[in-house]
């Protein structure tokens, strides 16, 4: 299964983080919104968002649609994100890059 578990991991769980609490969204308020069938409650949100749960690909989309977003919402803002992050320690990267 795919899963968001990489550089941008960090600035995933940051993105998520900053929409949930935008929206004035409890953990319980999105555990509970999730599709029953992925199994979630409110400790499963907690561990992602304190990275020690890797997110799927089914999972990332349905918080998203509850994060009133999508996919590419949240791929803008992580780039964003880190857009701001490199130029914030002098554009030093942690990906690497072409010679």
């Amino acid at each position: 299964m795919t899963s968001f578990r990489n550089g941008t991991h960090a600035a995933l769980l940051a993105v998520l983080i900053s929409q949930r609490k935008a929206l004035k969204l409890t953990l319980r308020a999105v555990a509970g919104r999730m599709p029953k069938y992925l199994g979630w409650d409110h400790t499963t949100l907690v561990k992602v968002e304190k990275g020690r749960r890797n997110v799927s690909f089914v999972e990332a989309r349905e918080l998203a649609r509850i994060l009133q977003t999508n996919l590419a919402g949240l791929e803008l803002a992580v780039e964003a994100l880190e857009s701001a992050n490199d130029q914030a320690t002098g554009g030093k990267s942690r990906r690497r890059r072409a010679l």
